[in-house]
């Protein structure tokens, strides 16, 4: 997927379905939703660093961008980075023993 065509989405709901903690992006213009899956270790910044899928502060982390606006992405070798002004959603490319799935992945 092309992260940079996310720009100017927000952030509409965070949680985890069965093992994945997730976001969910909408589009502003059209109300088109994306839901971003996560299955390996990751990082909200400011304040969260090197969370795993199962920690007890994935929802809290992931909670704390509600309402932001994407700024940038990108992926590549170091990982999914998706900006939100001075915050970020950082996922690393690495599996880690809990990774069922792609590490990171997009449901339409």
């Amino acid at each position: 997927m092309d992260l940079s065509r996310l720009r100017g989405w927000f952030v509409v709901e965070a949680g985890r379905r069965q093992a994945w903690p997730f976001i969910v992006l909408s589009d502003p213009d059209t109300g088109t939703e994306v839901r971003v899956y996560i299955d390996t270790t990751f990082s909200v910044r400011p304040g969260w660093q090197a969370l795993r899928q199962d920690d007890d502060a994935v929802l809290a982390a992931l909670d704390s961008l509600q309402g932001l606006t994407v700024t940038a992405g990108r992926s590549g070798p170091g990982g999914l980075l998706v900006q939100f002004g001075q915050h970020e959603l950082r996922v690393e490319t690495q599996p880690n023993d809990l990774t069922t799935h792609d590490v990171w992945w997009v449901d339409p």
